[in-house]
């Protein structure tokens, strides 16, 4: 079953971002279907840490591409990153002490952070990007 799912809204007509972006959001799901069907621990820690590493991956691979083409709020992204891959960080911890019941909180914040980063901060960008080698 799946939580998130990709719509026309979130595409950023960047075909290397929009495929990221679909890989974020199928490891959101992944995650959502591993706790629902009350998977252990061992693999919900697993999917945590491979949406952090993905995570991580697509960042770095935007700013680099933002700072190559002179995005004049490329502060602003690195500081929203910065942010989220935190408390991905917090939750993984959190989830090795046994302090996280994954929940349906948990699950709202990564796949509303992932819409709302996309639909209002990653399309700002689109305008310095189109066109452009990444």
């Amino acid at each position: 079953m799946e939580l998130f799912a990709w719509t026309d809204k979130l595409k950023t007509g960047i075909p290397k971002i929009d495929e990221q972006h679909k890989r974020l959001i199928d490891l959101i799901n992944e995650l959502n279907e591993a706790m629902r069907l009350g998977k252990g621990k061992q693999v919900v820690g697993e999917v945590l840490a491979g949406l952090k590493e993905y995570t991580e991956y697509h960042f770095g691979f935007e700013v680099s591409a933002l700072e190559r083409n002179a995005y004049p709020k490329v502060d602003e992204q690195k500081k929203e990153h910065v942010a989220y891959v935190s408390k991905l960080q917090e939750l993984t911890l959190q989830h090795k002490r046994n302090e996280l019941g994954i929940s349906i909180d948990v699950m709202n914040f990564v796949s509303d952070w992932i819409r709302d980063h996309i639909m209002k901060e990653d399309m700002k960008y689109i305008p310095y990007l189109q066109g452009k080698t990444l």
